[in-house]
């Protein structure tokens, strides 16, 4: 009858697709496998952020000064 020869037809359309998914899955590597939280974007390096002026006043060469305010002049401690 039609309604089994269509519910053949689906059945083997959903074995067959379960069939793909089981495939993928084995070939996807075991560290971005679903559900483990290992394929999160990683953040970025950090040395994206350091200032392109590279801190070299420990060497008390003059053109290595920072020029940064460090010390408050007047400043009484308690």
């Amino acid at each position: 009858d039609e309604k089994d020869l269509v519910d053949g037809k689906l059945a083997h359309l959903l074995k067959s697709s379960k069939d793909l998914e089981d495939i993928i899955e084995s070939k996807r590597p075991e560290k971005v496998k679903e559900g483990l939280g290992y394929n999160a974007v990683p953040p970025p390096a950090a040395d994206l952020y350091l200032s392109p002026k590279k801190d070299l006043s420990w060497t008390g060469l003059p053109e290595f000064v920072d020029d940064t305010m460090t010390t408050i002049v007047g400043l009484r401690l308690l």
